[in-house]
């Protein structure tokens, strides 16, 4: 993951919060514009980060279902549980970008999703016991 302090494009400015990030006294000092453009400059390194560990997470919640996708209807799931399409499910197991925001799980729906794999697992066992 790309460290916040190198989307600062000043090295001077790039030097001073390098100093801060690690705790260090700054070896020079800047104006009140030169700070501005750092933090500016920061908060976007620091927005694009956020955004390659949210796609970490998503990439790591994916690979935790295992062959589960390619052994139960998503769109099942997605129309009985939720009321909604395969689509909307997968963007948010994903975790894709929706009109600029990333979709995820509210914490409501991660419940319902879980209870959703748990009664669909008690029919397989069901079904198992009886065949």
């Amino acid at each position: 993951m790309e460290n916040p302090v190198n989307s600062i494009k000043d090295p001077k400015i790039r030097a001073y919060f390098e100093d801060i990030t690690e705790k260090r006294t700054p070896s020079s000092t800047l104006t009140a514009d030169e700070l501005e453009e750092g933090a500016n400059q920061f908060i976007e390194g620091l927005d694009k980060a956020l955004a390659e560990g949210e796609e970490m997470i998503a990439r790591a919640r994916l690979s935790k279902l295992g062959n589960v996708p390619e052994a139960i209807s998503f769109s099942y799931i997605a129309k009985k549980y939720f009321g909604k399409s395969r689509g909307w499910l997968m963007q948010k197991i994903n975790g894709n970008t929706v009109n600029g925001k990333q979709a995820a799980f509210t914490e409501e729906e991660r419940k319902q999703f879980r209870a959703a794999l748990q009664d669909i697992s008690k029919q397989l066992s069901i079904a198992a016991l009886a065949f």
